[in-house]
């Protein structure tokens, strides 16, 4: 996209953040999708969000490939879980769980190449996936454990839930705050 003017950039910056936040309320609400398996609703809202983070990479000036990076693995991660059948509770765990350490790194490596004050909005995006990441990898014994007696509760699937959701805010509110930053911003 290097025809585009700082405006057109901004726009397609914050147009791509105000789409993710979309995203968080629709992963906010994924308790409610009883009919449809949760590996394929959380497969499709990570097709989604690494989409338009793709996109929104494009319209980006600079760092390209750790923000490239980021939203790749938000794609592939829902591509795997969305094309697996086979696909059971530890498989999406442990997908996640590789899905935001990965993202968080490649959101580190794009903060430390960014100026301020675009340099915070991005450590604090990858702050809050490395420590939803943790979370979710300290919760695994007892997830293992109220699987194992009681199979995928609700209240697991609530969890992922607002994992996703506080993830989607983060990188949302990031591609909003920081629009014009990165539109304008240069090698």
């Amino acid at each position: 996209m290097a025809g585009l003017s700082d405006n057109s950039r901004g726009l397609i910056i914050r147009a791509a953040g105000a789409l993710i936040f979309l995203l968080a309320f629709g992963s906010a609400i994924l308790p409610t999708f009883g009919d449809i398996p949760a590996r394929r609703v959380i497969g499709l809202l990570l097709i989604a969000a690494g989409a338009i983070e793709l996109f929104a990479v494009a319209a980006r000036r600079t760092h390209h490939l750790s923000a490239g990076i980021a939203a790749a693995a938000t794609l592939l991660a829902g591509l795997r879980l969305e094309l697996d059948p086979t696909a059971d509770f530890f498989a999406v765990l442990n997908m996640v769980i590789l899905w935001l350490v990965v993202r968080a790194a490649a959101l580190f490596v794009s903060a430390q190449r960014s100026r301020s004050p675009l340099k915070t909005w991005v450590h604090l995006a990858a702050i809050v996936d490395f420590l939803l990441g943790i979370l979710l990898l300290g919760g695994l014994p007892v997830a293992i454990i109220v699987y194992g007696l009681f199979g995928p509760t609700p209240e697991i699937v609530a969890t992922f839930a607002w994992v996703f959701a506080a993830s989607f805010i983060a990188a949302g509110w990031l591609l909003i705050a920081a629009a014009p930053l990165e539109a304008s911003e240069t090698d």
